[in-house]
């Protein structure tokens, strides 16, 4: 994990104090902190050294402050100023005086259910609000809910949040968000919605209940999955009905049954905690269930309201058969409730009913119309193929959306745009974020190890590898002609595609000089030479200067081979008159040395040594 510096201490652009660390997130670090133009606490978010060297890591960092900008509710935390200091970017806002709920929670455990409602409510009105500007947080969870000490419930860190209807959470787009909290739809990488906050939202009301998340394991896939598979355990006993039903409609699996809209879901809440007393006997005996409907109780016996007349007319009739009068002479008796008359009049239940629709009708005209009108723009993504990262970026910002950028390697040229995420012609909102993949040229090639094979098989093998081949033949002795020796850059190295590996191959045998000397008059001797080959040869001249002293025999040089290593080899020999003349050995690799011993009779002689290898 990169090291952030604490930054305590430190005064941003002259105005800003950092004074203290007090929390920290995705991509800032959050410090206490003092405004000295305006001479009040603040809080101060600054980016982290490496999310700023990031361009989509800054890119995060600055549309958190522009979402906080565009949210304007006591229920979201406030941002007052943006600005970008030595120490990198920043922005300020609002100072929350209190706790989050997850500090709240770790220190006083489970909350009862009034309290968890009434935070729950806040928490809701302010997502809301959020959401009516198109924000999805995406995050809701205990450690960015703030309380207030008066009790106040703000929202903080949009880090991760996104505009709805931006939202593409799917495909390719990389899954965000903490595993505990995430709704079925988020963990399984669909679009996010509203619906997806809600969900998070009953999670924390969950936990509050029962001081525990309702799914947890060892890895955010197995999380994941039991958001996506399992339904949540029971809350503890003696957790309101009501309360329950709250719940459960909050956790709904599938987005279309939860609470469309997190007022709905505070509204719910708020009912919820104004029947504080529905679970307990009423003063006529009846109770109320979570939706509202009563029933009354009867001595042990629960009597629907809507039965009740009925029964009770039922009741006096039986009274009255038996008490009639021995003479078969009815005394009064109450005469049995009459159902109301009904008007039947089928033309105006016609008429009511085409009235209905119609209204209908005119109200969904009026509502599409509100949306068209209300619909945020929409632009046709240009084709970014080819255009450098800040080519694209430019392109893109002019037609008002956002760029984030990733490399790999491609047949395209360094540097340049070769794929783009929505497609060239796609219809995207205003604002939204289009992923361009930068190419680093072709992918690398390892050098394949080619020792040991023929210099036609080296050179086939490279160039099934994208790699030429450059052959050069050298004394390799007792290695058979054409097999590779060595090569150069050895194997293992990464080198980039058409780059020439150099291949040296042995070639077939053949005479090499390896040294020379000669002398007019007198003898000599040679410098030391190592021998490689099998067998060589001396190859000398010698001519008399003048006559023999003898007249019919000639006294010349002669010359002595000695083995300067292991092998103590001593041979000698006369130089014959002549030129070109050879005179070979087969004594194999080693050191040796050629001493020239003069004859009576001066003369001129060269001679030089060759290897054959």
């Amino acid at each position: 994990m990169p090291y952030a510096p604490d930054l305590a201490g430190c005064a941003l652009d002259g105005r800003y104090e950092l004074h203290e660390l007090i929390g920290e997130g995705t991509f800032g670090r959050v410090y206490r902190g003092y405004d000295r133009r305006l001479a009040r606490p603040v809080a101060i978010k600054v980016i982290k050294p490496w999310w700023a060297e990031d361009p989509g890591g800054a890119e995060s960092f600055e549309r958190e402050a522009q979402l906080l900008a565009r949210v304007s509710d006591p229920g979201i935390v406030q941002i007052f100023d943006v600005g970008q200091a030595e120490e990198g970017l920043y922005f300020v806002t609002e100072l929350v005086e209190g706790e989050s709920l997850s500090a709240r929670l770790r220190r006083a455990g489970p909350l009862t259910p009034w309290e968890a409602c009434d935070i729950a409510e806040q928490l809701c009105r302010a997502l809301e609000h959020a959401h009516a500007e198109h924000i999805v947080h995406r995050d809701i969870k205990p450690a960015n809910v703030l309380i207030s000490g008066r009790g106040q419930v703000k929202v903080g860190d949009l880090g991760i949040a996104r505009l709805a209807e931006g939202s593409t959470d799917g495909g390719t787009a990389t899954i965000v968000g903490t595993p505990r909290y995430m709704a079925p739809e988020q963990a399984s990488g669909q679009p996010v919605t509203p619906a997806t906050d809600v969900y998070s939202a009953g999670i924390v009301l969950y936990e509050m209940l029962a001081g525990r998340t309702p799914f947890g394991g060892e890895s955010a896939v197995e999380i994941a999955l039991q958001h996506v598979q399992m339904p949540p355990p029971p809350l503890p006993n003696g957790t309101p009905p009501s309360v329950e039903v709250v719940v459960r409609n909050a956790l709904a699996k599938d987005p279309a049954d939860r609470y469309q809209s997190a007022v709905a879901m505070a509204d719910a809440l708020a009912r919820t905690r104004d029947r504080a007393d529905a679970d307990a006997p009423t003063a006529n005996g009846a109770t109320a269930d979570a939706d509202g409907d009563a029933d009354v109780t009867f001595r042990h016996k629960t009597v629907p309201l809507w039965a009740g007349d009925r029964d009770a007319a039922t009741e006096i009739f039986a009274r009255d058969a038996r008490g009639r009068t021995p003479g078969g002479v009815d005394p009064t008796r109450r005469a049995p409730r009459m159902t109301p008359r009904r008007t039947v009049n089928p033309a105006a239940r016609r008429r009511t009913i085409a009235v209905f629709a119609l209204a209908l009708a005119v109200l969904s005209a009026m509502l599409l119309a509100a949306r068209a009108l209300t619909a945020p723009a929409t632009e046709v993504l240009p084709q970014l193929h080819g255009l450098t990262a800040r080519q694209a970026n430019a392109k893109l910002r002019h037609k008002h959306l956002h760029a984030t950028f990733a490399h790999d390697y491609s047949q395209a040229k360094p540097g340049t745009a070769f794929a783009q995420s929505p497609a060239a012609g796609a219809l995207v909102n205003d604002g939204s974020t289009v992923t361009v993949m930068i190419s680093k040229g072709p992918r690398p090639v390892d050098v394949p190890a080619l020792t040991g094979e023929t210099s036609a098989a080296a050179t086939s093998t490279l160039h099934k590898d994208g790699l030429n081949a450059g052959v050069t033949t050298v004394p390799a002795p007792g290695t058979t002609p054409g097999v590779v020796v060595r090569q150069a850059p050895t194997a293992g190295h990464t080198v980039k595609p058409h780059t020439t590996i150099v291949l040296y191959a042995a070639e077939t045998p053949s005479w090499h000089a390896l040294t020379s000397f000669s002398a007019t008059g007198g003898g000599g001797h040679s410098v030391p030479f190592r021998i490689q080959g099998s067998q060589w040869r001396l190859v000398y001249s010698m001519s008399y200067n003048g006559t023999c002293d003898f007249v019919l025999f000639c006294n010349g040089p002669s010359a002595q081979v000695l083995g300067l290593g292991a092998d103590s080899t001593n041979q000698s020999f006369n130089l014959s008159n002549g030129s070109s003349e050879t005179k070979g050995f087969k004594t194999g690799p080693g050191l040796y040395q050629i001493d020239i011993n003069p004859g009576w009779d001066d003369a001129r002689w060269s001679i030089e040594v060759q290897d054959w290898k």
